[in-house]
């Protein structure tokens, strides 16, 4: 169907060492028969269907990613969308068109270059060949080269005048990515979202061009079985991921200490890779203005932990290309203190209230709600001045989030529950400059919810008994 095809010999000759050690690389991947995870065609088209019901007015263009992987990277990671609608977890230099329309699905793959090392073929293919072979595998109506890719956007606008232009920015993992990077009058030099539709916009000036972001995204939400058995199993390896991150906290042991020790296990337990490298945020890096400044640090806000403080270990492991992520606050001595103990109390009982409120039907207000109103029917109760704090400051919030998970670490929060949709709630409670997180994998059912990661404990005192044995 496919074939691995990076450069010409030309090429390879001139960046020899460098390619050799790809070459190398991709020859160790090969050998170990490590695969993606393998997508059914009838599912694929399924979800392509979907799609293209929602856009009856425009075509929606998605676009591979295309470079290596970075040197600091644990492998190539593919657009999710892109992943999502094709299986194609390497292919490069490929645009997905899903034409609403006409009700058809257009591949365009770049020619296949001479090839060098290892032959990843099939789903594994980072370039694709054009043809009935690969339409019939992928159950693509067709898959031409690209060079054809121009004269079919015109050709199509010329056929619907009004043909809207969908593309994706890929919610806040795009956003992450950069949107401003250049002053004004100066093209985009970073982010792909931002260059794709840089890219169509310079070219067709005149096109409609619409967000479809939200559009796929609710395509997504909806996991199918075999989507929910991945999930299951990132979430067996997270905990594995979780649990070593416990044993290596205490103190003054440094959050990269623990970060490596999550990711070795991670890799121990089978895992491809992270989901997100793992937040441990002691201190007042636990505190909520703060979680997103190590992602513009370099030391990722690294810091040796103290006794009396807590962490908020959060963490994820990949299973393919489907994410674990869920995670507790501990305490880095082994033992909380009696504000700190409460307040974990009150927020178990607020997260699980709101947890109570997920099922079919119900929307991320009512679990919000459930979670406000848990805080302040228990705020008289509370007897330790950090514990009161913390509720305080809790009544205040309106939300907390809450976010969909799947191929992508941040998909959209459901409007409202459905069977099938997978999400991560997080509330954060702050109080003395110190940060309460409880965060969990959840499926909504057919008949409320089912947490999708292994067990982990909720109350101080069991948290406490768990680090115990697991040191």
């Amino acid at each position: 169907m496919a074939r691995f095809g990076l450069g010409s010999a030309e090429r390879v000759a001139a960046r020899g060492f460098y390619l050799a050690i790809v070459v190398a690389c991709l020859l160790a991947f090969a050998s170990m028969g490590t695969r993606a995870q393998q997508q059914d065609t009838a599912e694929l088209k399924a979800r392509r269907q979907a799609a293209l019901e929602k856009v009856p007015d425009g075509i929606v263009l998605l676009h591979s990613f295309n470079g290596l992987k970075h040197w600091d990277e644990s492998g190539f990671h593919q657009d999710a969308s892109f992943y999502y609608f094709t299986g194609l977890a390497n292919a490069h230099e490929a645009i997905l068109a899903l034409d609403g329309i006409r009700k058809e699905t257009w591949l365009f793959v770049a020619p296949r270059k001479s090839k060098f090392g290892a032959d990843l073929a099939g789903i594994d293919a980072v370039l694709v060949d054009p043809g009935k072979d690969t339409e019939q595998a992928l159950g693509i109506d067709h898959v031409v080269l690209w060079d054809e890719f121009e004269a079919f956007v015109e050709r199509r606008r010329k056929e619907d005048p009004q043909l809207a232009v969908y593309l994706d920015s890929a919610g806040q993992t795009g956003h992450m990515l950069g949107d401003v990077s250049n002053p004004p009058g100066l093209l985009p030099i970073e982010n792909p979202y931002v260059l794709w539709a840089a890219a169509i916009r310079q070219k067709w000036p005149d096109a409609k061009v619409k967000e479809v972001f939200g559009v796929l995204d609710e395509v997504r939400q909806v996991k199918s079985e075999k989507e929910i058995d991945w999930m299951r199993e990132a979430a067996r390896l997270t905990a594995e991921g979780f649990w070593a991150g416990v044993r290596a906290t205490g103190p003054d042991k440094t959050q990269r200490q623990v970060e490596g020790a999550v990711m070795d296990a991670c890799y121990q337990a089978g895992s491809n890779g992270a989901s997100i490298w793992p937040w441990v945020r002691s201190g007042l890096n636990g505190i909520d203005y703060r979680l997103f400044e190590a992602f513009a640090d370099y030391r990722n806000m690294n810091r040796r932990m103290q006794a009396g403080e807590v962490v908020r270990l959060d963490v994820g492991c990949d299973h393919g290309m489907y994410k674990g992520d869920f995670g507790r606050t501990v305490p880095v001595s082994g033992k909380f203190d009696e504000g700190q103990s409460e307040t974990m109390e009150l927020l178990n009982g607020a997260y699980l209230a709101g947890v109570g409120a997920m099922r079919p039907g119900a929307s991320a207000k009512d679990v919000w709600s459930a979670t406000h109103t848990y805080v302040e029917q228990h705020k008289d109760q509370l007897r330790t001045p950090l514990a009161k704090e913390a509720a305080a400051n809790a009544v205040k919030a309106s939300a907390w989030p809450l976010h969909g998970l799947g191929v992508d670490m941040a998909e959209g929060t459901p409007k409202v529950f459905r069977p099938g949709n997978v999400v991560c709630y997080e509330p954060l409670f702050a109080a003395g400059n110190q940060a309460f997180f409880v965060e969990d994998t959840i499926l909504i059912t057919q008949g409320g919810h089912e947490i999708l990661n292994p067990a982990l404990p909720y109350a101080p005192a069991d948290i406490e008994k768990a680090m115990a044995k697991k040191h």
